[in-house]
Parts: structure tokens; C-alpha cells; sequence
């Protein structure tokens, strides 16, 4: 009787390196969230801060402010003011992003990327708080859209992994979705 031979996979050196990447990275995204609570308990002292006119946003789309830029380029923070109604577009990440909602509620739907088809598919909501802080790694792991779905003005601050001239390029990553 021959003995059955069995083959294990070994995981090759690359794929053991990106998967501690991803988790690296993932942890990184935390990190920064984890800060970012731990360092603005005041909302209305950083509100009040911002160019007068600032929080009323625009009829056409929520509206990004850039509060701080980073001397050596490595992040941005910006203000986004969103009206009753304004929704980001369904989009993945090209960096690391931390945001915290600073006045109102913002809704926030989840998607699953498929890269078979290359399409996202909604897999769930969550309603974000003044208060809630979260954070999201490069790449298409977290996909997301947020919005403004109440009838007052949501402000939400947002520190993104890039310099301020990239801020219009170097952040979504759009993807195409699957109405189910």
C-alpha cells in the first residue's frame, strides 16, 4: 500500500510580506484615528477657528476646507461641510484616511470590492455622530460612500496620507457599483 503523499502550500516570501503590509497598514489608519480622538475633544474650539462663511458650505456639492498642511508633505487636514442632501461618490482610498464628525450626522454605506468584475456590491450602513472618529487604509478593502442625509449642515474634519497639492488626485479612488 503506497502511502498518499500530501503537498502543503507554503506561502511564498511575497505574499507573507503583503499580508503583514496590509496589517501594518491597516494598524497605521488606526493609529491615527486613535490620535486624532485623543487630540481634538474640543469640536467647537476648531469650528470657531475656521474663515467666517466657511461652515455654510455650497448648494452644488459638500465643500472641502484645508486647515492645516503638513511642512514636510507627509499629510493634509481638511474641514468638509456637507448640506442636507450631499453624498460623496461611491470610493475606495489611495492613502490612509482619518475622519471625525465634528457637527451633525454623516451616514456612511460599506461596499465589498469584487476584483473579478471590478464592481462594488453595498454591504451595509452605519450613521456616524458628532464625536465618532474612524479610519480607513489605502486601497480598495474599504470602500465607502458618506453623506449628509438629515436636514442640517454635517462638518466633518479629515486627515488624509498625502500633501496639500495632491489632496484633488492622490485620495479617491471611484469605483463602479452594483445596485442589488
Amino acid at each position: 500500500m503506497e502511502a498518499a503523499s500530501t503537498t502543503r502550500s507554503t506561502p511564498s516570501p511575497l505574499s507573507s510580506l503583503a499580508s503583514g503590509m496590509e496589517a501594518t497598514l491597516s494598524q497605521n489608519a488606526r493609529m491615527v484615528a486613535a490620535h486624532v480622538e485623543a487630540s481634538l475633544p474640543d469640536a467647537d474650539t476648531l469650528l470657531a477657528s475656521l474663515p467666517a462663511g466657511a461652515l455654510q458650505g455650497s448648494p452644488d456639492n459638500y465643500t472641502r476646507h484645508l486647515v492645516y498642511a503638513d511642512p514636510y508633505e507627509r499629510f493634509s487636514v481638511m474641514v468638509l461641510v456637507w448640506r442636507p442632501g450631499q453624498h460623496s461618490p461611491v470610493h475606495g482610498h489611495r492613502t490612509w484616511c482619518a475622519y471625525r464628525v465634528l457637527r451633525g450626522t454623516l451616514s456612511e454605506r460599506h461596499y465589498r470590492w469584487n476584483p473579478d468584475n471590478r464592481t462594488a456590491i453595498q454591504t451595509g450602513a452605519v450613521t456616524r455622530e458628532a464625536g465618532d472618529t474612524f479610519s480607513v487604509p489605502a486601497g480598495l478593502q474599504h470602500i465607502h460612500a458618506l453623506g449628509n442625509g438629515s436636514n442640517a449642515v454635517a462638518v466633518s474634519l479629515h486627515i488624509y496620507g498625502v500633501d496639500q497639492d495632491r489632496i484633488a488626485t492622490g485620495v479617491n479612488l471611484l469605483v463602479d457599483t452594483i445596485v442589488s
